[in-house]
């Protein structure tokens, strides 16, 4: 009978955080009585693939995160996909040009989430060929403690990792010297305006070149250029650090790599390595600040966000154009100038001389989140995009 929806895990993502999600969708569905298969690829990869495809009829559709499933083949040469024959879902939580490799394969059935709206426009415009593709941001992700606002331990917490910049440039002289000037031009124009993403940065850099590409010339290119975004995701990260330290209030930063960054060696600072997602969730649960760095998304909001949101930790968050319109400042969320940072530390400092205000502004977030932004509610979507709704 087919009824099953199939989860894949084909890879893992930074602190296994694909695995949390299977599992946050598997409850959901499970609660909307759809049966749920996780298929873990980790091992025994060809002896799981081919006892999916014996029990192919069983299966509604397929979900997996930053897939390799569409670049899989079996014995005969087909690709796994057209061999499952059933609609597949490639649930993407990074920019697409990540995963050209994958997009650009050509299967019926074949669909994209995305966490970005911008990442929707240019799969859309790149890869016409993919049959449709979704706006889906993750959902929001509850701890298994809760602490009033007052009780919370953690003064001010920041999660995510960071890779110094001359180690990546160190990785840039590796390049053909066509390229290093590209990557080197990418990241000084968006350097220059954080609302400008990668894309428009190439099209632009080509424009005053005067030359002309095909778009799937483009997007190999992009692909190729990936190092611009990978060195200002790790800038913007350290930066927004060092300016939220400068509130000089007990700061807890928590992720691999941090011990790089000498200007935080401060009393009020205590660096930790990154754990596992779980474990993140706890600690996130525990603090009554979050300061969020975005990576380069100019149409979403990362899932920090929606899960600050959720267990009532007030969050810091860049004033883009599309976080102004989905969230209101000082009332659910606390915006900062993404491109100077120059207000970060001031509003860091208020929220935490009024905690009235800032347990307030938690309180309203948790609701706003309780009603959009669960993991019930992306599985809801999930079901309209696969025609089960």
């Amino acid at each position: 009978m087919k009824d099953t929806v199939l989860l894949f895990e084909s890879r893992d993502l930074c602190y296994e955080s694909n695995r949390y999600f299977m599992e946050c969708i598997k409850e959901a569905l499970e609660n909307k009585k759809y049966p749920v298969e996780i298929c873990d690829l980790s091992v025994q990869m060809e002896e799981k693939l081919e006892q999916i495809l014996k029990k192919k009829e069983n299966y509604l559709f397929a979900v997996d995160f930053n897939s390799l499933l569409p670049r899989m083949e079996i014995e005969d040469g087909t690709p796994y996909l057209n061999a499952l024959g059933i609609p597949f879902f490639n649930y993407l939580v990074d920019h697409p040009l990540y995963h050209h490799a994958g997009l650009k394969k050509q299967f019926s059935g074949y669909s994209v989430f995305c966490i970005d709206t911008c990442h929707q426009t240019y799969i859309k415009k790149l890869y016409p060929h993919i049959e449709h593709v979704f706006y889906l941001p993750l959902g929001a992700v509850q701890a298994n403690m809760e602490r009033s606002f007052d009780k919370k331990r953690l003064d001010l917490l920041f999660l995510g990792t960071y890779e110094p910049e001359d180690a990546l440039y160190r990785e840039l002289d590796e390049y053909p010297l066509w390229q290093k000037k590209e990557v080197a031009s990418l990241i000084e124009r968006m350097e220059a305006d954080a609302g400008l993403t990668q894309e428009r940065a190439l099209f632009a850099y080509l424009e005053e070149k005067e030359e002309r590409i095909s778009r799937e010339a483009f997007a190999k290119r992009l692909n190729g250029d990936y190092l611009a975004d990978k060195y200002l995701r790790n800038l913007r990260r350290k930066q927004t650090v060092l300016a939220a330290a400068q509130a000089e209030i007990p700061f807890t930063v928590m992720g691999h790599g941090w011990e790089h960054v000498k200007e935080l060696d401060r009393k009020h600072i205590t660096r930790k390595n990154g754990v596992g997602f779980a474990a993140s969730i706890q600690i996130m649960a525990d603090a009554k600040m979050l300061v969020n760095a975005t990576p380069g998304f100019h149409g979403g909001l990362h899932d920090r966000v929606y899960s600050a949101m959720m267990n009532r930790t007030l969050c810091f968050t860049e004033d883009t154009s599309f976080a102004k319109q989905k969230l209101k400042d000082r009332e659910e969320i606390v915006f900062y100038n993404g491109q100077t940072m120059e207000d970060l530390a001031e509003s860091i400092v208020f929220m935490h001389e009024n905690p009235s205000a800032a347990a307030e502004i938690t309180e309203r977030a948790f609701c706003r989140a309780c009603l959009e932004d669960t993991w019930e509610k992306r599985a809801e979507a999930i079901l309209s995009c696969a025609g089960k709704s």
